[in-house]
């Protein structure tokens, strides 16, 4: 049986890394996404944050290349997590989580205030246009929905 399907929305926390492992191609990024509230000083102040290392292999790190995240970009990614780990960080014990990423919407942080450049969750550049989940052109031309493949 396969690893349940988790989205994860959150923002870039470094470069991209791209390597080879065995002859196939890996695409790593790591995501930060947690809660936050104002404090009384009107402030932001952190409630929780989780590290997500995400690896993209196969045609999923070419996606990834194709869409170019950069640090402080906010993603959508679709994936599988397959291991956790609890480390000590700056505020205390933290979580990190690894997953194994089948799709990535990017939103770069230059246009996120007006209208935005997204991509994603398919290598085909024509079916991210049509709204980047990835469903086939047939079903957006038909309607489809702009819901994650899961």
């Amino acid at each position: 049986m396969p690893d349940a399907r988790i989205t994860i929305e959150g923002r870039v926390a470094g470069d991209v890394r791209y390597g080879n492992v065995n002859g196939k191609d890996v695409a790593n990024l790591r995501i930060l996404a947690g809660r936050s509230k104002k404090n009384d000083n009107g402030e932001w102040e952190n409630l929780s944050t989780t590290a997500y290392d995400c690896a993209f292999w196969a045609e999923h790190s070419h996606l990834v290349n194709a869409l170019n995240p950069q640090r402080g970009d906010s993603v959508e990614v679709v994936g599988a997590i397959t291991k956790l780990e609890a480390y000590n960080g700056q505020n205390g014990e933290s979580l990190s989580a690894k997953v194994t990423g089948a799709g990535i919407k990017v939103f770069p942080k230059q246009q996120q205030s007006g209208g935005f450049q997204q991509g994603g969750f398919t290598g085909q550049q024509q079916q991210s246009q049509q709204g980047g989940w990835g469903h086939n052109s047939q079903k957006g031309q038909q309607g489809g929905t702009d819901e994650p493949p899961f």
